[in-house]
Formats: C-alpha cells, structure tokens, sequence
C-alpha cells in the first residue's frame, strides 16, 4: 500500500514570469524548476510515489524536464489549478489498492524543498487533517473594498504566508475536492478547499528558501538561493 504520495502541481501556463516557455520548464542552476522540485520530493525516504500534474501541450518540456528520473507518466491538468489538482487526486484514487493515506501536493515553482519542511509535516498530519508551511507577515496588511477604502487591519500576528507542499489525510482532502468540483467559487490554494470543506488545517513554521517563482526578477534571487545551496 502506497503510505505517502506527492503531487506535484505544473499545468500552469507561468506567464507572469515572462519568457517563451512555462517557467516550471526555465532552468535554475542548470535544471529546470520542475525538476528541482521533483527531486527533492523523490529523494524523501518517507515518500512512496510522485505524480506530475502538466498542462496542454506540455509533454515534450516534461519529457526532456524529467529524463531519468523514477516517474510515472503525467497527468493531464485542467483550465485551472483546482481542476489539475482536482484531476491529480482522482488519478492517485484509482487503484484502491494503491491509494496513498497521505498526500503532499507541492507547486513545481517552489525548487528548494527541505527534506526538514516534509517531516514536519508528516509529524503534524498525526494530529491534524492537514498542515502547511507559512511564514509571519512582516508587513501591515490592509483589507480594502472594490472602490479601494481600507475596510479592515487585521492582526498582522495572526497572519501568515502560505507555502507548499500542503499535506492532508488523503480521503479527506479527495472529498473536500469533490465537493468543491460542484462550487462556483476559486480557490487559490489546497487549503482553501479544505477550510471550506471544515478540516483542520495546522501551520507549521516555513522557510524562506521555499519561495515561490512567479516573476522574471525572482529567477534572480532563485539563482542566488542556489549557489548558496551548492546546486549551481
């Protein structure tokens, strides 16, 4: 029985990054993001399997992304990241006997996974049905109307800055989906489903190096991380 499975999230056109290709496919140190991603996860000893989540047309980028590494083939993404993730989880679902207790879905523009951040998280879903990465919010956050007026400052020590992997309960998480499938509402993270479906979702403290790439400039800083990591 597959204990831990991890589904990494690359269907996404990355075109807030700039440039000709998906950035999930743009090289850091030498590889791809997705790649970096992939690898860290694939290296974990407590994690049984990784799924790929890739867009449209993306089969030869990911071919040439993934050469070598121990994968199964990808699986086809929706118009939107609760669809592909929705599509990843039925997918994992499929073969009952295979069927992970716990998933990990982590987004391919995060490279630097820490080995650390995967235990952590295992070690919460003891206790929690689900449990995510964050960071504190350093800055004053305002909440504001459609007109732009500040309706609200909230707390900013009760907020936090949510990172990938997010791990849940795998049957909790594949009902959440489910229900959420028949909503018209977006959602902009794996939580966010979960929240609505009324899990309980932990914190637990996040890193720096798990960033997400989303702009040109943040290749940038991503470069850097590597170097200090000795990857590139």
């Amino acid at each position: 029985m597959t204990r831990n499975a991890a589904l990494v999230v690359a269907a996404g056109s990355g075109s807030r990054a700039g440039g000709g290709q998906p950035k999930q496919y743009v090289e850091v140190a030498g590889k791809p993001l997705l790649r970096h991603s992939v690898e860290a996860l694939l290296a974990h000893p407590a994690v049984d399997v990784v799924r790929v989540v890739i867009g449209a047309g993306h089969e030869a980028m990911f071919r040439v992304a993934t050469a070598g590494l121990d994968l199964p083939p990808p699986i086809n993404g929706g118009a939107t990241r609760r669809e592909s993730v929705h599509r990843g989880l039925e997918a994992l679902a499929e073969d009952e006997e295979a069927r992970p207790e716990v998933v990990l879905i982590h987004d391919a523009a995060r490279p630097f996974l820490p080995a650390s951040i995967i235990d952590n998280l295992l070690e919460a879903l003891k206790r929690h049905a689900g449990a995510l990465p964050g960071l504190p919010v350093v800055d004053t956050i305002k909440r504001v109307d459609e007109t732009g007026l500040i309706v609200e400052t909230p707390p900013r020590e009760r907020l936090r800055k949510a990172q990938t992997p997010q791990a849940f309960r795998f049957a909790a998480i594949l009902a959440a989906y489910r229900a959420a499938a028949a909503l018209k509402e977006d959602f902009s993270d794996d939580s966010a489903v979960a929240e609505r479906a009324g899990m309980q979702v932990a914190i637990i403290e996040g890193t720096p190096s798990l960033r997400k790439v989303t702009y040109g400039e943040d290749f940038r800083w991503a470069e850097q991380v590597a170097r200090q990591l000795g990857l590139g």
